[in-house]
């Protein structure tokens, strides 16, 4: 344990540092396959996309593969974003916890088996488009700008107290030409007590290699770092907090939180607030950075809204659907 305990902080030292030298705002613009920044699930577009550390179920699939390993039935997860200027964006994703056919007296990978398998789609639609020439004269054509990333992932149990996850991305992104690359994600958590109170650390790493090339245009994507914590103050109330370093832009921070009020044996309600850094309510001139949301799970379904503002480009929403079964 004290090996894998030296070995993230060492990780963590190390892309700290890289972070902190080489991404920063001086490479704004410089990305392609933006939508891969949009997030996941409407649980965690409510709570700032603070995910890194809680994130463990499907949606991990996004956020940080590690996540997975906490998975202890199936599950299956859809979810439909309502942007600003008729852009659409939808994420699926199905996790499949897999247990060997024979369990030997001592397993490496524990208490899930031999981990969760995951995949999932997240897919951005950004409405129908006049086309025009090079005068601004229509020509009487339309397109419509389309992103797709299909993903498929693992998280593991490697000890009591840490975890292990990695996902391949294949992103396929069209304007009128269209450009395809793959990706991997990377992260890792580590579990422990604080005070006597569940406390998750979490590293994750995203969108890491890869390419998209438009004719002769071509821009690497988005690749983040991001440092997440969870702690748990009540077995009800969760709180989570992401540092994140994109290298296009200027670290920023993530909030959330989450109370949970259990109703019934399989019946319960929450309610969630989020921060999210990355969105600017200089930039955008008006109510931004805020998120809320609202979610149920009954006998196994859950249902789920986010509200994210996005100042003079109006408001956001998602709603998502899941079943553990």
């Amino acid at each position: 344990m004290r090996k894998a305990l030296l070995a993230a902080l060492a990780a963590s030292a190390l892309l700290g540092g890289s972070a902190r030298a080489a991404f920063n705002s001086d490479f704004a613009g410089t990305s392609a396959g933006e939508f891969l920044k949009l997030g996941g699930d409407a649980r965690g577009a409510a709570m700032g996309q603070a995910m890194t550390a809680a994130a463990e179920d499907g949606a991990a699939l996004y956020y940080n593969p590690a996540g997975l390993s906490q998975l202890k039935r199936r599950q299956g997860t859809a979810t439909q974003g309502l942007l600003y200027q008729d852009v659409m964006v939808s994420f699926a994703a199905y996790a499949h916890p897999v247990q060997p056919a024979i369990k030997p007296k001592r397993r490496f990978l524990r208490p899930s088996g031999l981990g969760t398998l995951a995949l999932g789609v997240l897919y951005l639609n950004a409405g129908s488009m006049t086309e025009v020439d090079n005068t601004a004269a229509p020509t009487g054509g339309e397109f419509t700008p389309r992103d797709i990333a299909l993903m498929a992932g693992w998280g593991g149990t490697l000890t009591d107290l840490f975890d292990l996850g990695i996902s391949l991305k294949y992103v396929d992104s069209r304007i009128q030409a269209s450009a395809k690359t793959g990706s991997a994600d990377v992260g890792a958590r580590l579990r422990l007590e604080v005070l006597g109170k569940p406390y998750t650390a979490a590293l994750a790493a995203r969108n890491l290699g890869g390419e998209l090339r438009f004719h002769e245009q071509r821009d690497p994507l988005p690749t983040d770092v991001r440092f997440g914590q969870a702690l748990r103050l009540l077995p009800e109330w969760v709180v989570s907090l992401d540092l994140a370093f994109p290298r296009d832009n200027d670290w920023y921070p993530a909030f959330g939180t989450e109370l949970t009020l259990p109703a019934g044996k399989e019946l319960s309600f929450s309610g969630r607030f989020g921060y999210d850094g990355r969105i600017s309510s200089d930039e955008l001139d008006g109510v931004s950075s805020l998120s809320a949301g609202l979610g149920v799970v009954i006998q196994g379904w859950s249902v789920d809204y986010g509200w994210v503002p996005f100042g003079a480009l109006g408001h956001t929403h998602r709603f998502s659907v899941g079943l553990s079964f």
